[in-house]
C-alpha cells in the first residue's frame, strides 16, 4: 500500500476526531480526556432501531473554552503544560471542529473546559488569563448533520495541499504573489523544519525571517518574472531581490488582545517567498510566470454572448437536479422558521474573441444568509460553460464550483482550454488557478485557526 503524504495523514487524524494526546502526538506529556461514552440516560444502542448518539453530542451547543486550535492535529503541548501548571480544575479534551455546525471546519481544538453558559465559560477564561494562559470562548452550536461531507472535504483539502506543495517544486508553475507591509513576495514552497520568525507589523499578524538563498533552489537573486492579474499583464520583468520565510496564518481573535504581546505566530506554518522589486496592490489577485514565458490569453470580464443565450443557460440551470434539491431544502427550512426563501440567479460572463465563458449562479437564502454563524439557509449551484464559434458548447465539470468566486478566466497554455482564477474567503482566504475539471493547477491558502463564530 503506498504511503500517504505526511500532511494528508495528519488531517485524516483530525477528521477522525482524535481526542487523546497520546493518540495524536507522542510528544505530549499528559493525556487529554478522551470522549466518554453516552450517559446512562441516553438511548441504548442495543435497542433495535436506535442509533447511538455521536460521542461529540455531549459538547453540542455548549460553551467551549479553547486554548489552542490548528489544522494540524496533536499540536498544543506547550499550552497544555501551561494549563496544568495553573492548578485550575481544567478538563482538557481535543475535538474535531467538523463535528459541529457553527465551527470552522478542518481544525482540531484543544478545549480547557466546557460550560453550559457563556458567563461561566468567560469566568473560567478570565481565571486562565490571570494565570498566564490565553483562551477564547466559542459556542459549539448544534451537531453537524453532514459530518461525513465535511470530513471528505477536509481530506480533499489535505490532498490538494500535498499536491500544491509538490507542484511548487516545478519552476514553470504559476506562483501567486502577495503584498505584505508594502513589499511584494512570490510564493516558493513550504518549510520542512521549524523557523524562528519576527513580527513585521504592529498587530503581529505577519511574521518573517530573511533567507540568504531560495531553499527550493529554483530561483536566484536578479532573475525576473512577469506578473499577471485577473485581466492580464500587470508588470513584466520584476526582479527577485531577496528571500524570506513568512507566516501569515490567521489566529483566533483573542491572540491580538494578549498582554504582553505574543512572541510567536498564533496559527499556521512558515512558507518560503521570493521578494520582488515591483509593487502590487494589497488586495490584488496576482500570479507570476518566469520572464519570457508565453503570455496567457485573458478573457475580458463583462463581455459575452447575447441575452437569449444567457436566458437559455439559466433555463438549463433551473432544470438541473441540484437546483431542484436546493430549492426544496431551502423551502422546507424557510417554512420551519417562517421566513421567505430568497432565490437569485445571476450570470457572470467573460469573452475572448468568439469564445465565451458563462457562469450562471443560483443562490437560495433565508434571512440574511448567515449559515456559518447562524441558522439561515445559504446555498448555491453554478452552471459553467464555454461557448465557442458555431454554437459549440462545453460544460465544465468542476464540482462544487462557486461562480461568484471566479475573478478571471484565461487560456494559460494556448490549448483552447480555459483556466479559472478563483478567490475564496471561506473557510480560509485562498487564491487558486483551476483546470476545467476543478483540479488545482496552482494555489495559495492562508491558514485560518479562528474556529468559529
Amino acid at each position: 500500500m503506498p504511503r500517504l503524504p505526511r500532511l494528508f495523514a495528519l488531517v485524516l487524524l483530525a477528521v477522525s476526531g482524535c481526542t487523546e494526546l497520546r493518540g495524536c502526538a507522542t510528544s505530549e506529556p499528559e493525556p487529554v480526556q478522551a470522549l466518554a461514552a453516552p450517559d446512562a440516560g441516553e438511548p441504548d444502542a442495543s435497542t433495535p432501531g436506535v442509533a447511538p448518539p455521536p460521542l461529540e453530542a455531549r459538547y453540542a451547543k455548549e460553551w467551549l473554552v479553547i486554548v489552542h486550535s490548528s489544522s494540524t492535529p496533536g499540536e498544543g503541548s506547550g499550552v497544555l503544560g501551561a494549563l496544568k501548571a495553573t492548578g485550575l480544575p481544567a478538563e482538557p479534551v481535543r475535538l474535531s471542529t467538523n463535528a459541529f455546525k457553527d465551527l470552522r471546519p478542518c481544525l482540531e481544538v484543544v478545549v480547557a473546559k466546557v460550560f453550559e453558559t457563556r458567563a461561566e465559560a468567560e469566568g473560567f477564561r478570565e481565571q486562565l488569563s490571570r494565570a498566564g494562559v490565553e483562551a477564547y470562548v466559542k459556542n459549539a452550536g448544534p451537531l453537524e448533520p453532514e459530518r461525513e461531507r465535511k470530513d471528505a472535504t477536509c481530506r480533499a483539502d489535505a490532498a490538494a495541499h500535498a499536491a500544491r506543495a509538490e507542484a511548487l517544486n516545478r519552476r514553470t508553475v504559476p506562483r501567486f504573489v502577495e503584498s505584505h507591509v508594502g513589499r511584494t513576495f512570490m510564493l516558493l514552497g513550504e518549510a520542512r523544519t521549524s523557523v524562528a520568525l519576527e513580527p513585521v507589523d504592529v498587530r503581529r499578524s505577519v511574521w518573517m525571517a530573511p533567507i540568504d538563498a531560495d531553499p527550493t533552489g529554483l530561483f536566484v537573486k536578479g532573475e525576473t518574472v512577469d506578473l499577471y492579474g485577473v485581466a492580464g499583464l500587470l508588470q513584466a520583468g520584476c526582479a527577485v531581490k531577496g528571500f524570506a520565510w513568512i507566516n501569515r496564518g490567521v489566529p483566533h481573535f483573542g491572540y491580538f488582545q494578549q498582554e504582553p504581546p505574543p512572541e510567536a505566530p498564533g496559527c499556521g506554518r512558515p512558507w518560503a517567498f521570493a521578494e520582488l522589486d515591483c509593487a502590487v496592490a494589497p488586495d490584488a489577485v496576482a500570479f507570476a510566470l518566469p520572464a519570457g514565458t508565453k503570455a496567457p490569453v485573458f478573457f475580458a470580464a463583462g463581455e459575452g454572448p447575447p441575452e437569449e443565450v444567457l436566458a437559455a443557460e439559466e433555463q438549463a440551470l433551473r432544470r438541473s437536479e441540484r437546483f431542484a434539491v436546493l430549492r426544496s431544502e431551502g423551502s422546507i427550512q424557510a417554512e420551519q422558521v417562517q421566513e421567505r426563501l430568497s432565490e437569485e440567479v445571476r450570470a457572470f460572463r467573460y469573452a475572448s474573441g468568439a469564445t465565451h465563458a458563462v457562469f450562471t449562479v443560483a443562490r437560495f437564502r433565508t434571512g440574511e444568509g448567515n449559515s456559518m454563524c447562524g441558522g439561515d439557509y445559504n446555498q448555491q449551484v453554478t452552471r459553467a460553460v464555454v461557448l465557442g464559434p458555431g454554437g459549440a458548447e462545453r460544460t465544465l465539470t468542476a464540482k462544487a464550483l462557486v461562480g461568484e468566486d471566479v475573478v478571471g478566466v484565461l487560456d494559460l497554455e494556448g490549448d483552447g482550454k480555459v483556466e479559472l482564477l478563483v478567490q475564496e474567503s471561506w473557510p480560509a482566504r485562498a487564491a487558486r488557478l483551476l483546470h476545467e475539471d476543478g483540479s488545482e493547477l496552482a494555489g495559495s491558502v492562508v491558514e485560518n485557526c479562528d474556529c468559529g463564530c
